[in-house]
């Protein structure tokens, strides 16, 4: 598709009947999975292929992201609209790969950005004739709604999963930009419904942590020193053979990013 087609990472991302593809890795000779980015989402690209008649996207070149949106018709309503934001990432090997997300809420007829003054523009048209701008907010809402941003974990086995895992803590090493307000949930067994599912645990604030233009950042009551990084350490309850995080974030506060997590648990009987 055309309207794909995206210079990103030094590469050319465009979509073809099988996935967002590179040029580069798609013109090795018998590469054919090399070329293919979209794999772990293949099941959202089918969407995308089936609605390319009205396929837009552009690149975020500040946040090393593809967006692709794919409006089923121009009298969609917007809130029910899909996007898929890929973005460029370092792997725990040292190598590069692609992170992929949802995203709704959003119903650009077209879409560009590009460099103005030395400062990145995302610019969008839409069906309705309205020309708008993304990444442009200072307040965290979208049209006055909390942000609904949501995170699940792969189901882990951590080693086998014949083993019940008897839980003890979750270890989340996250990087804030001010207050937050999110949830953490702890779902065994790819969330059966066989299983006790624990509730969810507040995600807090550090405390006196001083982030340049937060509200609660205070001369003489913040932290000198202080990280934006902080560890939150914190018991759980339950076992199951498989085990995922599940974080989700409902406010107006400014968002947070997810670094690491880790288990602490004891081995139990097998099954």
């Amino acid at each position: 598709d055309g309207f794909s087609v995206q210079e990103l990472g030094g590469d050319l991302i465009f979509l073809s009947l099988d996935g967002l593809r590179t040029i580069a890795g798609t013109e090795k000779i018998g590469d054919v999975e090399l070329g293919t980015l979209s794999k772990p989402i293949q099941r959202r690209i089918q969407d995308v292929v089936a609605n390319r008649a009205n396929i837009t996207s552009t690149v975020i070149r500040g946040k090393s992201q593809y967006r692709i949106f794919y409006p089923t018709s121009a009298t969609e309503i917007a809130a029910s609209v899909r996007g898929v934001l890929g973005t460029l990432k370092r792997t725990p090997q040292g190598g590069v790969g692609f992170e992929w997300a949802d995203i709704k809420g959003l119903k650009p007829s077209s879409m560009d950005s590009d460099f103005i003054s030395g400062v990145e523009y995302v610019i969008e048209g839409g069906f309705d004739g309205y020309v708008r701008q993304q990444e442009s907010t200072t307040v965290f809402t979208f049209d006055g709604e909390n942000i609904i941003a949501l995170y699940r974990s792969p189901d882990l086995s951590l080693g086998d999963a014949g083993i019940r895992k008897l839980m003890q803590r979750v270890i989340l090493n996250y990087e804030v930009e001010g207050t937050i307000a999110a949830e953490l949930r702890i779902r065994y067994d790819s969330d059966s419904i066989d299983v006790p599912q624990p509730e969810a645990l507040d995600i807090t604030s550090p405390g006196g942590t001083a982030v340049y233009g937060a509200a609660a950042s205070l001369y003489a009551s913040a932290v000198y020193g202080s990280s934006g990084t902080p560890v939150f350490r914190q018991s759980i309850e339950g076992s199951g053979f498989l085990i995922a995080v599940k974080i989700n974030h409902n406010s107006s506060n400014r968002p947070f990013t997810l670094n690491s997590y880790q288990f602490e648990f004891t081995p139990g009987g097998r099954r």
